[in-house]
């Protein structure tokens, strides 16, 4: 067993049903950071998944970043999900329920 800190992802992905970055899907994209705790960081709409990586922050110097590093400011990873539907990390995260959520407890 190690001590070594696991780096939290954060799950960058098109949000557009059946989009799969393919280059078939014409229109906008509706590009989505999801942490892996399940919390929604970001939303950006691109003409083309060749933006994504600027634009939601998966390049080093991209935008976005500065909300990732408030949710996660020990580090994080981005990640490009080019296929939401089966990729078992960001599944994983779409389970779990959403931090920021009001529960009936908190909104009484």
């Amino acid at each position: 067993m190690t001590d070594e800190k696991k780096t939290p992802k954060i799950y960058v992905f098109c949000n557009n049903k059946g989009c799969k970055d393919t280059g078939t899907f014409r229109g906008w994209h509706n590009m989505q950071a999801l942490a892996e705790d399940g919390t929604g960081l970001a939303g950006h709409l691109c003409s083309n998944h060749a933006f994504a990586a600027h634009d939601m922050g998966i390049d080093a110097n991209g935008w976005k970043r500065d909300l990732y590093a408030k949710h996660y400011p020990d580090g994080f990873e981005v990640v490009w999900v080019a296929d939401p539907e089966n990729h078992e990390g960001i599944q994983a995260a779409f389970a779990l329920p959403d931090p920021t959520a009001k529960t009936e407890e908190s909104s009484a």
